[in-house]
């Protein structure tokens, strides 16, 4: 400490340091709290990216077909994760899907269509790219392709 006067001060003998911690406090701070804004956004983001409703083209071996599939939000569970559930329009008829998964912008969902043979378990996979919807239906013979694109958002 140095006097001048009847005040006294003291000298830092490393100003940098103590400017750059200052400095250093204050930008982790900052994003700190910016990183507790936005990630809550993004869950809702991410909810968001599969519900809506889609245009599909199904490639099956009698040419292609065009459902559409709404998937929505559903209530919380009481483990207070999100579930979604929808429906399947199609040529066979419109169906009630109880439970999709979805797990971030991949969803997948079980399908009982009648045909003239007998009843045939489908199993729709998938993944969303921002409007865009491509996937595969695994069936008893293998799996056929689908695209498709959103319609409409909830």
């Amino acid at each position: 400490m140095t006097r001048v006067g009847m005040i006294h001060f003291r000298l830092d003998p490393f100003p940098i340091r103590s400017f750059i911690l200052k400095h250093l406090i204050r930008t982790l701070l900052a994003f700190g709290l910016s990183l507790a804004v936005a990630l809550p956004m993004l869950t809702v983001a991410d909810e968001a990216v599969v519900t809506g409703q889609w245009k599909l083209a199904v490639q099956t071996p009698n040419g292609v077909t065009n459902p559409v599939l709404t998937i929505r939000q559903s209530e919380a569970r009481a483990t207070g994760e999100a579930g979604y559930s929808g429906t399947y329009v199609g040529p066979r008829g419109t169906f009630e899907l109880a439970k999709i998964e979805v797990d971030g912008a991949t969803f997948s969902f079980p399908l009982t269509v009648e045909m003239p043979m007998g009843a045939m378990a489908l199993q729709y996979k998938g993944t969303v790219i921002g409007d865009k919807i491509e996937g595969v239906v695994g069936n008893p013979r293998g799996e056929i392709p689908f695209t498709g694109e959103r319609i409409a958002t909830p």
